[in-house]
């Protein structure tokens, strides 16, 4: 015998075994109410044919379970029984004849009880036809209802007039708000939805409901489409974690985009993210203008993507998806162009403990280089008058990708772009190193330590207060940034923690100049 069918019979075969409070259901509203431990609450009401019921009971004391069922005959089936996860359940449901109905509310296994809120909203709606315009009159509330059939993974852009154009509401089939986005709602799960729409009392109004095309994009091809003011296109295609896309659109026409990863069991996604997990999709710093939209990102779900558009003008439009970044090799130089507001993106292998230098310069505009690792995480940024350069020791193996752009998206124009492995000078430990600190940079020496070995790290100044980093031979922060004072510089006591390369990164929050690091054995 299943759950179900063993709670069925405890309802309608032993009413000894639960024992009932019986209330009487007036309308519709909201009920906070006490739950005798381990009994059932009955609410009676009269409902007529058509009329549709939302019903969500919830508590902070019991797990609520909701049953609606024919009134009076206690061998009759419930129409449903609904246990929701968590703390409250929920239901939808369109009466099939006019009589008397009662709602019942017992906790899991009628186990428990406590206090619990019924909220209850009634409204008879009209049918609606997908592309077909329905004509209504608001009642005395300013309201109208309507229902339709849901398939999941459709997109529906309902179209309102008579009253504000977004004064609608659809909800799923369990009387969820489903979530609009630019004027549409994408349906979550199969079954009725429930359309609410507001207005002026007794006033004419009209509503139209259309689903939008779906199309398929391969990656690297251009897709062309024209909508019709209120019309949508959703474009699908598929990526993996680590993959790098950009979309480009030429337009006509005012549109409003967005791209999301939207798997095709929405449900399942869900449940399996886990806290700290990359983002499924992570968007890089990209300019769009006048009839240029534009989106860079780097996806960290396997599954389905999509590019959504909704015309708010009619208009055509021209869409493509690519990976453009081209690979970048350490040593030797890359010149190309950027057009204005435009980037582009290069991507390189990283070994967990080099220290890569890269150097972009411009003679037409302000260069900004921007690192990012594999995740699409941001990493590093230089930017300058001519020359922009950034300085980065590899922690975690993968691509990398360096995005060139100008300040402000304003400049255009050639530029000369150079990656290279920075030769680091051998520091011995007891020997005392003299450097000097460009402004703004960061100079490296490296020592060879062991496994357990204690050394002693000091950094002296007199034109800049040291600040000192230590990195083991993966590159993991060994010794975090620590800041000297100008009476005795920098001085700190690092356990090393494996034998091999370390690294010592010694920067300035200000100033810059000269400087000696000595590393001293302290066994």
């Amino acid at each position: 015998m299943s759950a179900r069918t063993f709670i069925a019979v405890l309802l309608f075969g032993s009413p000894a075994l639960a024992q009932e409070g019986v209330r009487d259901l007036t309308g519709a509203g909201t009920q906070s109410k006490y739950l005798t431990p381990n009994q059932l609450d009955r609410w009676l009401f009269d409902g007529e044919k058509g009329e549709t019921l939302l019903v969500h009971v919830a508590s902070k004391e019991f797990d609520p379970i909701l049953l609606l069922a024919p009134g009076g005959a206690k061998d009759d089936k419930p129409f449903l029984e609904v246990d929701d996860p968590g703390s409250e359940s929920r239901f939808a449901f369109r009466l099939p004849k006019t009589g008397k109905y009662e709602i019942h509310v017992h906790a899991f296994k009628f186990q428990g009880g406590g206090n619990y809120t019924l909220r209850v909203e009634r409204f008879t709606p009209t049918p609606l036809e997908l592309g077909k315009r329905a004509v209504g009159t608001f009642d005395r509330n300013g309201k109208g209802f309507h229902y339709l059939p849901g398939v999941k993974d459709r997109m529906l852009v309902p179209e309102l007039t008579g009253t504000n154009s977004s004064a609608w509401r659809v909800l799923d089939h369990k009387g969820r708000d489903e979530l609009k986005w630019g004027g549409t709602v994408t349906v979550a799960e199969d079954g009725e939805l429930s359309v609410f729409v507001t207005g002026q009392p007794n006033q004419r109004y009209e509503l139209l409901v259309r689903e939008a095309r779906r199309n398929e994009l391969p990656v690297g091809e251009a897709k062309k489409s024209k909508l019709g003011q209120g019309e949508a296109d959703v474009w699908s295609f598929t990526g993996k974690p680590g993959d790098f896309r950009v979309v480009e659109v030429t337009k006509q026409g005012e549109l409003a985009v967005r791209l999301l990863h939207a798997p095709t069991d929405r449900a399942a996604a869900q449940r399996l993210a886990r806290p700290g997990e990359r983002p499924a999709l992570r968007l890089l710093p990209v300019r769009s203008r006048g009839d240029q939209l534009r989106f860079a990102a780097v996806f960290g779900r396997d599954g389905r993507y999509q590019f959504q558009a909704v015309a708010e003008s009619a208009g055509e439009y021209t869409v493509t998806v690519s990976d453009p970044s081209e690979p970048l090799v350490s040593g030797k130089p890359t010149d190309a162009s950027i057009p204005v507001g435009g980037a582009k993106f290069y991507r390189f292998t990283g070994v967990p403990g080099q220290l890569l230098q890269a150097s972009l310069t411009s003679s037409t505009f302000a260069p900004v280089l921007r690192l990012y690792d594999e995740n699409g995480a941001y990493v590093a940024e230089g930017d300058g008058d001519d020359t922009a350069r950034l300085t980065q020791m590899v922690v975690a193996g993968g691509v990398y990708r360096l995005q060139v752009s100008s300040a402000g998206d304003g400049g255009s124009g050639p530029f000369k772009l150079q990656l290279a492995e920075a030769s680091v000078g051998q520091l011995k430990i007891g020997e005392r190193s003299k450097g000097t600190l460009p402004p703004g940079g960061t100079a490296f020496r490296a020592f060879d330590g062991k496994a357990g070995q204690v050394v002693f790290l000091s950094a002296r100044s007199t034109a800049f207060e040291p600040v000192v980093s230590v990195r083991g031979p993966n590159g993991v922060l060994v010794s975090g940034e620590a800041q000297g004072n100008p009476a005795t510089g920098y001085l700190a006591a690092v356990k090393l923690p494996q034998t091999g390369r370390y690294t010592v990164g010694v920067s300035s929050r200000r100033g810059a100049g000269d400087f000696t690091l000595r590393v001293i054995d302290g066994d």
